[in-house]
């Protein structure tokens, strides 16, 4: 029997070697995702591949698995929900056992284990764990954002985004002082398992309200903006998205460019007349040309 002391420095040992071979991956939903395995050999050790089975499962599923390789056995105990969903690499043969995983969805958000055994002496031993977290995660789309008068002193306004996930979270920012604003997000499951996310601000009807919409997402590192202006004026209440301003430059440009081509047609037109006169007079006598013009009198 072991003594308490090395007991004990065992299982910090193989608490330890878990940790270290326990590792979180992120999938997009719809898309593959590989789940990475690979036999740590032995120095000196000469890797032959029959010699080795692997099989990958999840801690809801202990009587069938994810994906297995079992040599020349039977290998038909795979659970229904990853069939035809799942492939080992082409480096089988050098003790890669890394899974690729297909169409992910929802579903697939578990903790996989990836146990290889390897044969001594007839007898298949675990001689290797990895434990793989999966995290699903979806972009959510760009979010879009509208407004409308509720009464004379308040204007009601809607951001809102779809087809994400995790559940993500919206912020308002009054962007005149870049202050947060307070407003209830409803989530509502879309049916692949995704949410659409949506939130409705309040706010005083004043001259001008430039808002700011983010969705964030937190899983994926993601924010997504939308910047809103609101004009209030005697005789309509709009809420627009900013846009570059480009009728008036337009307009001006064109006017500009009108009035240059009108002066340089004028000094053209001028040049050329000079130039005709200038060849009348080569033609005609020079008396003719260079007398003086006819004083009428009355």
């Amino acid at each position: 029997m072991l003594p308490k002391s090395l007991g004990l420095l065992l299982v910090l040992f193989l608490w330890i070697q878990r940790i270290v071979n326990e590792t979180e991956v992120k999938g997009i939903i719809g898309n593959t995702v590989e789940l990475k395995c690979h036999y740590h050999r032995k120095e000196k050790e000469v890797f032959i591949l029959n010699k080795f089975r692997v099989h990958w499962q999840i801690n809801t599923s202990l009587y069938c698995y994810v994906a297995a390789y079992y040599p020349d056995e039977d290998q038909s105990h795979q659970c229904r929900e990853f069939s035809n969903r799942t492939r080992f690499n082409e480096k089988l043969k050098e003790g890669d056992f890394s899974l690729t995983l297909l169409n992910i969805s929802r579903k697939d958000e578990h903790k996989y284990e990836c146990i290889i055994q390897r044969n001594e002496n007839v007898v298949f031993a675990v001689v290797q764990h990895t434990y793989i977290t999966l995290k699903v995660a979806a972009n959510y789309s760009n979010p879009v954002l509208t407004g409308s008068g509720q009464s004379e002193e308040e204007m009601n306004f809607t951001c809102s985004s779809s087809h994400g996930y995790p559940k993500g979270n919206i912020y308002w920012i009054n962007q005149t002082d870049n202050s947060l604003l307070d407003a209830k997000q409803v989530f509502t499951e879309e049916p692949d398992g995704t949410f659409r996310v949506s939130s409705t601000l309040t706010t005083k009807r004043t001259s001008n309200i430039k808002l700011e919409c983010i969705i964030e997402n937190k899983q994926l590192n993601q924010n997504l903006t939308t910047t809103f202006t609101a004009i209030n004026n005697t005789s309509r209440h709009s809420a627009e998205p900013d846009q570059p301003k480009t009728n008036a430059i337009v307009i001006g440009g064109v006017a500009t460019a009108i009035v240059i081509l009108a002066i340089i047609l004028s000094i053209w037109l001028y040049k050329r007349q000079q130039r005709t006169y200038t060849d009348v007079c080569q033609n005609e006598a020079a008396a003719n040309c260079n007398a003086p013009a006819e004083i009428v009198r009355f």
